[in-house]
């Protein structure tokens, strides 16, 4: 039995509350949260609506990252993390930090191993 887009959502919603819960690192690509929801039998659409949900909501931050390499052109490099609300105005802070953790380790990966050429 299908639930429907809002059904979809909200399962979508606590999955991904789940995922972000359940890992050490707080900070996810959007892409790695996809893979994790996809084997909880969530799609792309119920995703990014549950996505949005969740950050105009403020339990999650969102941010979309950018690197001039060519090759990354059309590659989605936004990352999520969980705002915590049980540090109070920091949580926001606290989720913006993992987001710049995360990154930061990525393209530190990233550019010591990508050769352009």
């Amino acid at each position: 039995m299908r639930l429907g887009a809002n059904g979809d959502t909200a399962n979508a919603k606590v999955a991904i509350r789940n995922v972000l819960r359940g890992r050490a690192k707080k900070a996810l690509f959007v892409t790695e949260l996809a893979a994790l929801l996809r084997r909880k039998k969530v799609g792309q659409d119920e995703m990014e609506r549950a996505l949005s949900e969740l950050q105009t909501e403020g339990v999650v931050i969102m941010r979309d990252n950018f690197c001039a390499d060519p090759h990354l052109a059309n590659v989605d490099l936004r990352i999520v993390a969980p705002v915590d609300e049980s540090t109070g105005a920091d949580g926001h802070a606290v989720a913006l930090a993992e987001i710049d953790l995360a990154w930061n380790e990525w393209l530190g990966e990233y550019l010591a191993n990508h050769r352009c050429g």
